[in-house]
């Protein structure tokens, strides 16, 4: 049976004195972490397991005291989007989350966007962290503010037994089975998280989502396009320029969110083993006329050139707690519908 892929990082494997860095880097491609104030780099110890769903990723984590954050600056250099539904086993997790000031108890169950700002003090941490696209939760749920949301109630009872049934039996799991479990995770997540009453005062910000969100489908249909421009999607959406602007403006801009786009689709291209087509071609079949400009832009955001990740440079699998925050950063870029 081919087993679900995972990986594995644990603090304990490396001196104490690197445990920290250790898990900063690992941590790095979506948050940036940080000892409190009266933390002890000596004393640190975290273990973090995680499994690939294809559709979802879910991440078991054991850490000491830490602060984690995501700055609007990160927010616009990853690009990274999705949504992560953490269940708080033990500890605590104190902090903002956008406008939202939270505190999140053992045996709670929060919702973060990770489009949007966070910064919080967790302690004494265990938890189970559930991250799943944008597109495919938006698709099952009109558009409402989540983020920093603390479910409550059935539905918070109900989606703590299921992470916690799904995360026991991933290790038995084959990969075959995953792509359905994690869609029928996403449908029992949708389920439980019906908008709160205030929910239509709070009407700006999740309709900003809900635009950002059709202009990355535009994008993506008409990736190809040579023609892709602020002035077609604008018109495509019915969107007035600066609208557009205003909502591209977190993601630092149309340009570089096709560009992004862009980059995205090509590297999945070059890890299928069956297009055989030049790096150029899909290139230029994909705007980009400057092969320097390319080569420069795709290094940037990937950290590997396209002659590497068509070789395998990306790494399929970690065996180390060096390499597992590479693993992580591969299937955050990745994770899709």
């Amino acid at each position: 049976m081919d087993c679900v892929p995972s990986t594995l990082l644990d603090t304990d494997r490396v001196p104490w004195r690197e445990r920290f860095a250790l898990w900063r880097a690992a941590l790095a491609p979506t948050h940036a972490a940080a000892l409190p104030a009266d933390g002890d780099a000596e004393r640190f110890r975290a273990v973090a397991r995680g499994w690939n769903l294809g559709p979802a990723l879910l991440f078991e984590t054991r850490a000491t005291a830490q602060v984690l954050s995501r700055a609007p600056a990160a927010i616009r250099a990853d690009q990274v989007d999705h949504y992560l539904i953490r269940l708080q086993r033990q500890g605590r997790w104190r902090g903002e989350a956008g406008d939202r000031t939270t505190d999140v108890c053992a045996d709670s169950v929060v919702v973060l966007d990770m489009a949007r700002p966070t910064a919080a003090l967790g302690t004494s941490i265990d938890n189970i962290n559930l991250i799943l696209p944008r597109d495919l939760l938006d698709a099952m749920l009109p558009p409402f503010d989540m983020h920093g949301l603390v479910l409550t109630g059935a539905a918070a009872v109900l989606l703590r037994s299921h992470l916690i049934a799904l995360s026991a039996a991933l290790p038995h799991m084959s990969a075959a089975q995953a792509p359905a479990i994690a869609r029928a995770t996403c449908s029992l997540v949708a389920a439980c998280l019906t908008p709160s009453l205030d929910a239509e005062a709070r009407a700006r910000v999740p309709l900003a989502l809900s635009r950002l969100a059709a202009i990355r489908r535009h994008i993506d249909r008409h990736i190809g396009a040579p023609g892709l421009s602020p002035e077609t999607i604008g018109k495509a959406l019915g969107l007035s320029r600066s609208t557009l602007y205003a909502v591209c403006e977190p993601q630092g801009g149309v340009a570089v969110l096709i560009q992004r786009q862009r980059l995205e689709r090509i590297r999945k291209i070059l890890a299928d083993p069956q297009d055989h087509r030049s790096i150029s071609a899909i290139a230029e079949q994909h705007g980009f006329v400057s092969r320097t400009h390319f080569s420069r832009a795709f290094r940037a955001a990937f950290g590997a050139s396209p002659r590497e990740v068509r070789a395998g440079g990306l790494p399929p699998s970690a065996g180390t707690a060096e390499r597992a925050g590479a693993v992580y950063e591969m299937w955050i870029r990745q994770l899709s519908a």
